[in-house]
């Protein structure tokens, strides 16, 4: 066969690859038809080829996230911990966007509450409470998902949810709705003293993060004396949102909270009419002052996590029932003596912290954060992050690659 055919089979044969791999995404049409651009972890046929060809293609999920981590230290942080001692780092000590990460903090001060007594775990919550946080469609469909399931379950009662359900409503299913009713609830002053008494320094302050949503809106209505009337109007909150400092963001978020929290008519968020103007425009704004961290800051916090450092005996028995539940319903647990872990995710920005312990007695805490990153490279992150995972915990070989790619020079 000449050189030229069998070059253009192999080329053939990779696009038609990469037809199938798009397929077992799964993602839907609409979301495929915005992803224009080649992201860095799906390339093009004609380059798969030449790595083909060359024989250095990643072998699996887990080593194209690896090389992502390599070649883009710009838009990821990494901290590994095994055993107490620090397996990777890079870029650890950068500020990144945490997304719904951080609500592993107002978890802890549930669980905090609940042990001490100032809240109790059975009390009755209107859903009507929660209803009043709820954005529509701006949650990828995670507070519609949980309703599904406390009703399918049989949670649901006179229109009530117990507190324990809500907390871990916001943990399982990413609820905004269940989000910022916790931090009315347990108050953000009592949330941002736990952050600080958790060892989090390098930490911006939590806030309504998903009030702020509204601000553009908020800003014209008071500010300005004026509902949405085109690009013009849509310009000036723009560049006011720009020319606010975080503290007068985080106040106008604030605000918003309360305003929610009154809405019982729900006349608030109607007359917002949110979704006919929040997209493209605002969202990468809102993104820009997501609340931030460090992966060195919250590997160390699922370090005191994983080795139960955190809680009493109560404490840890509630914790369990809210940031374990997934090992209840996973094979992992023939496995492992028990993890937890919360991501997050936007068009732009993904972040995952994880721990675990396994039935031999090792130790594995991972914080890593995305950010500036494309839809299509956010989807395949996502779809690889699992295998990346699996391959930490249980393979040491590329615990091993992992060391001597991106990590600090230790003895394995």
């Amino acid at each position: 066969m000449k050189r030229k055919q069998l070059v253009i089979i192999v080329v053939s044969l990779a696009a038609v690859l990469i037809m199938i791999g798009l397929a077992a995404v799964g993602l839907p049409l609409s979301k495929q038809d915005r992803m224009a651009n080649t992201p860095d972890t799906v390339q093009p046929a004609t380059a798969i080829a030449a790595e083909a060809k060359d024989e250095t293609i990643e072998r699996d999920s887990a080593h194209r996230v690896l090389r992502f981590l390599e070649e883009h230290p710009e838009k990821a942080s990494i901290t590994i911990l095994r055993d107490g001692k620090k397996l990777a780092g890079r870029e650890e000590h950068r500020m990144m966007p945490l997304a719904s990460t951080v609500k592993t903090v107002i978890a802890v001060e549930y669980v905090k509450q609940a042990a001490a007594g100032t809240i109790n775990p059975n009390e009755r919550i209107r859903l009507t409470a929660l209803e009043r946080f709820y954005l529509p469609r701006l949650d990828g469909g995670a507070h519609s998902a949980w309703m599904k399931e406390m009703e399918a379950k049989g949670r649901v009662k006179n229109g009530t949810v117990s507190l324990r359900e809500v907390a871990k409503g916001m943990i399982r299913y990413n609820s905004n709705a269940n989000t910022e009713y916790l931090m009315d609830r347990l108050g953000l002053e009592q949330i941002n003293q736990t952050k600080t008494d958790l060892g989090l320094q390098d930490h911006d302050p939590i806030y309504p993060f998903v009030s702020s949503i509204l601000i553009p809106y908020e800003w014209m209505r008071e500010t300005q004396g004026r509902t949405w009337g085109g690009t013009e109007n849509s310009n000036s909150a723009k560049a006011a949102i720009q020319a606010m400092s975080d503290a007068e963001f985080r106040q106008h978020a604030q605000m918003i909270h309360n305003k929610l929290r009154r809405d019982v008519s729900g006349s608030y968020k109607k007359s917002a009419a949110i979704s006919t103007w929040y997209g493209r425009e605002f969202d990468p704004m809102n993104t820009e002052r997501f609340i931030a961290s460090t992966t060195a800051d919250y590997a160390s916090l699922m370090s005191r996590l994983n080795s139960r450092q955190c809680f009493s005996k109560a404490e840890q028995k509630l914790w369990s029932e809210v940031m374990e539940q997934s090992l209840d319903r996973s094979v992992s647990q023939k496995w492992l003596k028990h993890s937890g872990q919360k991501g997050g995710s936007n068009a732009y920005v993904l972040t995952l912290a994880m721990y675990a312990m396994d039935k031999e007695g090792h130790s594995t805490e991972m914080a890593v954060f995305f950010k500036d990153l494309d839809p299509f490279t956010n989807a395949s992150l996502q779809n690889m992050m699992n295998e990346f995972k699996e391959q930490l915990l249980r393979d040491e070989s590329f615990r091993k690659e992992i060391n001597q790619r991106i990590g600090v020079q230790v003895e394995m």
